[in-house]
């Protein structure tokens, strides 16, 4: 061996010391050239040797046999000695032959903070069968047009039906004449006031014959007669309407109407002027059965004498009545255009 260390060995060097002792006992060789390197490897402090107890450096109390450790031989050199452990076994701590790096511990990386996760997701409900689809509510109606249509038969003549025209132009209210063809070529100036007031006109027969009795020419030549004579009288207009007188209406009138593309028109409320009836009944009469889309039956011409000084007197009175209960005065042609009329009047 190389000359001998002084006790001021460092703290490795007195564990490689008690490790030789401990092979020196177990009859191990160790090379001195080995020893040497290590030795010189660590500085002498003065504090090492009286800090170590001797258990930690593998050197047994006096009169305790020390266990001899396996050697492991390496190839082609002399035998190393095993890794010492502890007092009582387990794995040893490691022998390091280099001096500690003085380098500081890496500064540590700022906490990212909590990483977001998903959260579990919750197992899908059972897929239910899709529901019956609901049955679609109608759509709400529009609100009713509460609206009447005035007509007036039998005209034109020289004495009523000029004052039926001043009323309902007093009151602003639009009707409906049915005329008849000979009274049409009596009153020609009539007829061009009834148009260019605003009034729907109509075609009541040539001479308000019971047109169910008839068939054929005769037939036609009430409808056809009048119209030409409504035509001449107003300077070319031809009326689009047709009223059988008394309401009696038979296949064959109906089927000439369609042919010539016209529309029948019949009436929903009628106080009877004609007979001379009251004014207080006839109120009565249209104030109760007046509905939305209905047409009532007046006159202006005809009738029993002196009837129809009853209907002008009511006429101003009933046209007050249905506006106050918020009804509005068209022709006929305006409910059918509006398709506001009563189902049952137009054919």
């Amino acid at each position: 061996m190389k000359e001998k260390r002084s006790p001021r060995t460092g703290k490795w060097g007195l564990m490689l010391i008690g490790a030789l002792l401990l092979g020196s006992q177990a009859g191990c060789h160790f090379e001195g050239g080995w020893i040497g390197s290590v030795l010189a490897a660590e500085p002498a402090g003065p504090e090492d040797a009286d800090d170590l107890d001797p258990l930690q450096i593998g050197i047994p109390p006096s009169g305790s046999p020390a266990e001899s450790p396996a050697t492991e031989t390496p190839e082609g050199g002399a035998p190393v000695p095993a890794k010492l452990g502890p007092p009582g076994g387990g794995a040893p701590p490691p022998v390091s032959t280099t001096a500690p790096d003085p380098s500081p511990p890496p500064a540590a990386s700022p906490d990212p903070g909590p990483v977001a996760t998903k959260p579990p997701s919750e197992p899908s409900p059972p897929t239910k069968p899709p529901a019956a689809a609901k049955p679609e509510k109608p759509a709400p109606s529009k609100k009713e047009r509460k609206v009447l249509a005035l007509t007036f038969d039998d005209g034109p003549d020289g004495k009523y039906t000029p004052q039926v025209l001043d009323i309902l132009k007093e009151y602003g209210v639009k009707a409906t004449f049915f005329v008849v063809g000979t009274q049409v070529e009596k009153n020609p100036d009539t007829m061009k006031r009834i148009l260019k007031e605003g009034h729907d006109i109509g075609n009541h027969s040539w001479s308000h014959a019971d047109l169910t009795k008839l068939s054929g020419q005769a037939l036609a030549d009430q409808i056809d007669r009048t119209q030409k004579a409504v035509e001449k009288a107003t300077g070319g207009y031809t009326p689009d309407l047709v009223r059988a007188p008394y309401g009696s209406v038979s296949k064959p009138l109906l089927d000439y109407v369609h042919e010539k593309e016209l529309h029948h028109v019949l009436w929903t409320v009628d106080p009877r002027d004609w007979a001379g009836t009251s004014v207080s009944a006839m109120r009565a009469n249209i104030r109760k059965h007046a509905r939305p889309g209905g047409v009532i039956l007046l006159h202006s011409f005809g009738g029993k004498k002196d009837a129809l000084e009853h209907t002008i007197e009511l006429l101003p009175i009933i046209i007050q009545d249905l506006k106050k209960a918020g009804y509005e005065f068209v022709t006929i042609d305006d409910m059918i255009d509006s398709q506001t009329a009563n189902s049952s009047v137009i054919k």
